[in-house]
């Protein structure tokens, strides 16, 4: 009878422990535990108000491998982890911005930067775009094409750049086929150089006109001062060599002789040889399309050497340094300079100008236009990228959308579905073909050591 009872007593023991087994595991129930881990999960990015944009995700990933596990686990909270994902994937979206900070167009550089700087604050401030908020990466290519390049890859393929602002035209040109093989957007706001007349328009973009319409616009100028003769004294490079060329057509078209059209090359210390063949055909103006270096040393020579007639200065020129480097008192009411230049009496650049103190330097109201579509494409694109920016952003400058001219309202109006129609600061933006934009010019006059505008002339002046 013993053992029985022992076996018995036994039994009863396992029993027992097994039941206190069972009542512990009950503590871990698997249908509570996510309940629990979901707030956790949601409450950063509810703070952060990213969710509601982060919807958007052009590619999707992130959004699906995150919902569907979330559909495993527990109904209740299918959609929130989706959206708690993707605020870290959109924090950031990189614009790369590539001027010339040294050399003979730094002062422009400086300006470019500094109005896309702006711009990039307004869009931040806005809350950023459906892919994050944007962030710049700045470098300096002194104006060399191969700096740029290099630079330029950098930014692409180191720092994830979607897109590249601010090259000037030899620059832009060199990069045409990165931009192409990398499907990076690049816009420049003052490189009007012919070449991209026929290589831009895919991925290449300004929001500056041409230079055609620039030598139109020195040409008109020069035709309507009365002259008899002018001279032509010619930087060899692209960009001033094809401005000058249409410039020479439109004068001599109206019937004034141009006595020399004279290519020098920069970098020497004297102009003297080709100032000697200027000077002794005794020209009423000259017409200058040169760097500011080459441009400050000609104009003391040539005043030097008994030049007392008028002056056409192309934009390199359009600075306030010319002043000192030359000397204000040998071109003050005689000296005249060209550039592509926003309408100031259109409202996008009257508030443009309320809200940005630099807004009437030379192509700032360009520099923030390129910002500003560049934000509002991503906001309207698939996808969070150069592709996505390329297919979009015609439509963006120009449809039968709704009028805006900040990313703020921009981006209102796409987030509820609508169609917009930018209308920047520089003016109205229709891309051609070779994305470019049709453009106004100013013509100021040096008046006790300041440029003063003296005649504008509207986009609409070269229409046809």
């Amino acid at each position: 009878m013993i053992p029985t009872q022992s076996i018995w007593l036994r039994l009863i023991a396992a029993l027992f422990a097994l039941t206190l087994v069972a009542a512990a595991c009950g503590d871990d129930d698997p249908d509570e535990q996510p309940a629990t881990d979901a707030p956790d999960t949601t409450s950063e990015p509810a703070a952060t108000g990213d969710a509601e944009p982060a919807d958007e995700e052009p590619d999707g990933e992130s959004a699906t491998d995150v919902a569907e596990p979330a559909d495993d686990v527990a109904e209740p909270v299918d959609e929130e982890p989706a959206e708690a994902a993707e605020p870290a994937d959109v924090g950031e979206i990189t614009v790369g911005v590539l001027v010339p900070l040294t050399g003979e167009l730094g002062e422009f550089g400086k300006i470019v930067a500094d109005a896309i700087e702006f711009g990039v604050g307004e869009i931040n401030a806005a809350g950023g775009t459906r892919c994050g908020t944007i962030r710049t990466v700045v470098a300096d290519t002194g104006g060399d094409a191969e700096t740029g390049i290099r630079e330029a890859t950098n930014m692409i393929e180191s720092e994830g750049a979607v897109a590249v602002m601010g090259p000037t035209s030899g620059v832009m040109v060199a990069l045409v086929d990165l931009a192409h093989r990398e499907e990076v957007v690049i816009m420049s706001p003052y490189a009007g150089t012919i070449n991209l007349n026929e290589l831009g328009g895919n991925f290449v973009y300004r929001t500056v006109s041409s230079d055609l319409g620039d030598g139109a616009a020195s040409g008109l100028w020069l035709s309507s001062r009365g002259y008899e003769s002018v001279a032509f004294l010619i930087q060899n490079e692209e960009s001033t060599i094809s401005p000058a060329e249409v410039a020479r057509d439109e004068v001599s078209g109206s019937g004034i002789e141009i006595t020399d059209f004279i290519v020098y090359n920069p970098g020497q210390p004297s102009y003297q040889a080709e100032l000697t063949t200027v000077l002794a055909n005794n020209p009423d103006a000259i017409f200058l399309a040169g760097g500011q270096e080459s441009g400050v040393t000609v104009i003391k020579e040539a005043v030097a050497g008994g030049f007392e007639g008028e002056w056409l200065f192309t934009a390199d020129l359009a600075v306030p340094e010319i002043f000192d480097a030359v000397g204000a008192e040998l071109i003050n009411d005689k000296a005249f300079v060209e550039f592509a230049d926003a309408d100031p009496s259109l409202p996008e650049f009257i508030a443009f100008e309320e809200r940005y103190d630099k807004a009437g330097d030379p192509f700032a109201p360009n520099s923030f236009d390129m910002i500003t579509l560049v934000a509002l494409s991503l906001e309207a694109a698939d996808s969070c990228n150069g592709a996505g920016i390329n297919s979009v952003i015609r439509g963006v400058a120009h449809s039968d959308g709704a009028e805006v001219s900040t990313f703020a309202e921009g981006r209102d109006i796409l987030a509820s579905g609508g169609a917009i129609n930018y209308e920047g600061a520089s003016g109205p933006l229709v891309f051609d073909e070779s994305g470019t934009v049709s453009g106004a010019y100013t013509i100021q006059q040096a008046i006790n050591g300041e440029w003063v505008n003296v005649e504008f002339y509207p986009a609409s002046t070269f229409d046809g």
